[in-house]
């Protein structure tokens, strides 16, 4: 509150008359003054914005209401203020007028006359808008009289009683009166804008069904919500002014926890946690409580107040949790700096608040722990034994390393689909004791790089297979015949160009070919089935995939390179045998990669050393030109495609898949559409990894006849590894695949089915689904009375070869 002088001097001596510069100050004031009223008047935005915390508000311009009942120099200069400082304004002579204008348009400041001959009419005005709740943020300014120098500065006590929120001492001063308003504009109609903000926040608290107190930084509680009542049994009226501790029964609680919570608090953290609060009249409770620390301004690390959320884990704590010891505290510091403490029985390895290293080091929990605990705390505090119960089965699960695996369904309980699932994903056999042995010896390279042949012309026939290579069911067991067994060379070139790895790998279409020739001479072509050509038949199932709108949607060339790479060298130098027998025989494979994804490590480190360690020769290494950053981008998309080709982490990749839940979003009038979820680099990682997983076991989804080869070459190698398990007297670990549409049959059920159909959905690939229902049907066709009438042969040709 306070009087604006007409005159304002920068120095005080030049207000006495008898100083030298008197008279040059007052020309200098008088001068500005007289500029600033030839100046036109300031034009304000139409809002502008204030920030209330994380609100953001628009302000609009404010409205100035003037109440004088008789026109003088006092409300000239006032109206003057508002035009020059852009304000709207309207003039009132009267109460009935004033109240009129003030139901008909909203003000925000209203400037009354109360000067002696008009003193009654003005506190009439200010008690009557007082009087009106739709009001309340008005700023009312009372114009009062000068006052004498000899006289003392009277109370502004009196106008404060009345509902006045300023005092102005007349004073006919453009500049002063502007300054008035501006000052009000700024400061309280602002404030009176987060007023009304905040009584909408607090009318949210009011309906909210979540429990809210607030309290100050000395724990005295400031307001509760109606949730609240209900909750604790405790009174608006017996809480606010009083301390919340009572609250806290910490018997059950733990002083533990509650020394974590008083800490947090201090330290101005959020902490969250389970504890057990006091009722009024009935039994305790536990409650999931947060508290969050207010701050009174930005940067301040001191909260001026504390909000609480308490949420109700059960209605009634039950006897057993009553009856129970303290519980432990269990504080995680989370990555935003936060504080998480949760009470739990110590069954579930609490760790001591007190651990040196929990205070000195960043606790970062798995989601799975927090997911455990967040269980433990429900089935503690269950009243009832068959929801507990349940809970324990759910945690048994969650804490399963086998998370991603399937359980036990009609099907897997067939003691024959048992063994097919084992076979292909573990093995399962007990070692024996074998050193030394190898199984094949490895093969040297067919050829040194320096002789790889070059064929510069193709001829007509390999030509002619290429230009279907876009095709699903392209024929790649007739590219293996016409090529002399080289599809991966021909193929390889044409999808790799066409892709566009010469410009976006600088490389040369020399260093393609020999590269593409020393891949396929490290493939074993002893093999019936995990050979160039099945390298081949992935590789051309992949580019169909990256030929998809949907796959254009999530990944960029690079992505497409890369798997079109790793499909390539998915197999390279595979021995023709399954990882479990590399494990049963000690397999220096098997103890060089711990028994852990043995063959898809070494195809994945093979393809590396034979890319960039071939002898001296340069024309090899298609990544020599890449720069660092995107070769170790590349290698490790590479890396992470061929481990995923890993069966035992099958069903791990498939529900991942489907956790993610992404979506082409194609638009109903078949227009192309970006992708519904973000392109993030695990997302994309994710796409890659199936896309390589779904054409390595494809062959079920190809026409009849591709499948059937295919069928009879992995049965063949699977019998030859059989046999010689036998002759060593080594655990059995595949079935025995004598009946071949059987062994097809339940691949499908148990491991295509429903990874492809995924995928093929993903990709809008319809007819891929129906493709695989085809096939599907003719293997399951099948039976006793309809027995299989191909004989198992290596004769291939699928165009003689009748569905």
């Amino acid at each position: 509150m306070g009087c604006a002088a007409s005159v304002h001097a920068t120095d005080s001596q030049c207000k006495d008359p008898k100083h030298k510069d008197y008279d040059n100050t007052i020309r200098a004031v008088t001068e500005q003054s007289r500029k600033e009223s030839e100046e036109p008047p300031q034009k304000q935005p139409e809002k502008k914005e204030i920030r209330f915390g994380p609100v953001k508000l628009l302000q609009e311009i404010s409205r100035v209401l003037l109440v004088f009942p008789v026109e003088d120099g006092q409300s000239e200069a006032f109206l003057w203020a508002c035009r020059k400082g852009g304000f709207a304004c309207s003039m009132a002579n009267s109460l009935d007028n004033a109240m009129d204008t003030l139901d008909k348009r909203k003000h925000h400041i209203v400037v009354i006359d109360m000067r002696l001959n008009v003193y009654s009419i003005g506190e009439q005005i200010v008690r009557k808008i007082r009087s009106r709740p739709s009001f309340a943020n008005v700023v009312t300014l009372a114009v009062c009289p000068a006052i004498p120098r000899w006289c003392e500065e009277p109370s502004v006590r009196p106008y404060l009683d009345m509902g006045f929120n300023r005092r102005f001492l007349e004073n006919h001063d453009r500049g002063a009166c502007l300054n008035e308003i501006v000052m009000m504009d700024t400061g309280e109609v602002s404030t009176g804008l987060k007023l009304s903000v905040a009584n909408t926040l607090f009318q949210l608290l009011e309906e909210s069904r979540d429990s809210f107190d607030i309290t100050d930084i000395d724990g005295i509680c400031s307001y509760v919500n109606p949730a609240f009542e209900k909750l604790a049994g405790f009174k608006s009226i017996d809480m606010v002014g009083k301390s919340t501790d009572v609250l806290l029964n910490e018997e059950k609680t733990g002083t533990g926890l509650i020394e974590t919570m008083q800490r947090c608090k201090a330290e101005g953290k959020v902490w969250e946690g389970v504890v057990v609060n006091n009722r009024t009249g009935l039994d305790p409770i536990s409650v999931e409580m947060k508290i969050m620390p207010v701050f009174d301004a930005e940067g301040n690390n001191v909260p001026s107040h504390f909000v609480t959320c308490r949420l109700e884990l059960n209605p009634t704590l039950c006897r057993s949790c009553l009856n129970k010891n303290q519980f432990n505290s269990t504080t995680r510091r989370m990555s935003n700096g936060r504080v998480r403490t949760e009470s739990s029985n110590t069954s579930i390895n609490s760790i001591s608040v007190n651990n040196t290293s929990r205070r000195l080091s960043k606790q970062v929990d798995a989601p799975i722990i927090k997911i455990l605990t967040m269980l433990r705390s429900i089935q503690d505090t269950s009243p009832q034994q068959l929801p507990a119960q349940l809970i324990e089965n759910v945690m048994a699960m969650l804490r399963s390393s086998e998370l991603y695996n399937p359980g036990s369904n009609s099907l897997t309980e067939d003691p024959e689909a048992l063994g097919f699932m084992d076979g292909l994903m573990e093995g399962r056999g007990t070692r024996p004791s074998v050193t030394g042995d190898t199984i094949l010896s490895h093969r040297e390279s067919t050829a040194a790089i320096n002789n790889i042949t070059l064929s510069q012309t193709l001829p007509t026939l390999i030509k002619e297979n290429l230009t279907r290579r876009k095709e699903w069911d392209y024929d790649v067991v007739e590219l293996e015949r016409l090529s002399s067994h080289r599809p991966l060379f021909y193929l390889g070139f044409d999808i790799l160009v066409e892709f566009g790895i010469l410009n976006l790998f600088k490389i040369e279409e020399t260093t393609l070919r020999n590269w593409l020739g020393l891949i396929e001479s490290n493939y074993r072509s002893c093999n019936t089935y995990h050979n160039s050509t099945h390298a081949a038949d992935v590789l051309q199932a992949s580019a169909y995939f990256c030929r998809s709108q949907c796959m254009e949607n999530f990944l960029d060339p690079t992505d497409f390179l890369a798997l079109l790479i790793a499909s390539i060298c998915h197999d390279i130098d595979h021995p023709g045998r399954t990882n479990a027998f590399l494990c049963n025989v000690s397999h220096e494979l098997a103890i060089m990669y711990n028994d852990s994804a043995v063959l898809e490590s070494h195809h994945s480190a093979t393809t590396f050393k034979v890319t960039c360690q071939a002898a001296e020769n340069k024309n090899v290494n298609i990544f020599q030109n890449l720069e660092p950053e995107n070769f170790k981008m590349i290698r490790k998309s590479i890396i992470s495609m061929i481990l995923a080709t890993d069966m035992t982490q099958h069903f791990e990749h498939y529900n991942k898949f489907l956790a993610v839940n992404l979506k082409c979003g194609s638009s109903e009038d078949g227009e192309e559409c970006m992708a519904q979820v973000p392109v993030s680099q695990d997302n994309k990682s994710l796409i890659l990894r199936m896309a390589i997983k779904c054409a390595d076991i494809s062959n079920p989804s190809r026409s009849v006849c591709l499948a059937r080869a295919w069928a009879h070459r992995i049965v063949l190698e699977y019998r030859d590894q059989i046999a010689e398990e036998k002759s060593r007297a080594l655990p059995q670990s595949l079935p025995p695949f004598d009946d071949i549409p059987k062994s097809q049959v339940l691949f499908v059920h148990l491991f295509a089915k429903d990874l492809l159909t995924a995928y093929y959905e993903f990709l809008e690939f319809g007819h891929l689904t129906d493709q695989l229902t085809e096939t599907f049907d003719y293997w399951d066709s099948f039976n006793e009375e309809n027995p299989y009438p191909h004989a198992l042969t290596l004769s291939i040709s699928t165009s003689s070869n009748s569905t």
